[in-house]
């Protein structure tokens, strides 16, 4: 089973326009390796996204993601 990291973050300047963003984990394969593995690859995506401020972050395993999907 492979975990994935559901970003919550909302642009800088407009608290209304928020967007789920999901990061996989593809290399992670338990809940305890998703929050230490995942705090590494939160990390890179804030560098990469100054635009965005956090609201919620969550670590899942990908099967509950994709049926949350439906």
């Amino acid at each position: 089973m492979s975990y994935v990291l559901l970003v919550v973050a909302c642009l800088n300047g407009q608290p209304d326009e928020c967007r789920q963003h999901r990061l996989p984990l593809p290399q992670i394969t338990n809940a305890t390796a998703c929050h230490l593995g995942g705090a590494a690859r939160l990390r890179d995506w804030i560098a990469d996204h100054r635009e965005w401020r956090l609201t919620d972050v969550k670590c899942l395993a990908s099967s509950k993601v994709a049926s949350a999907q439906n």
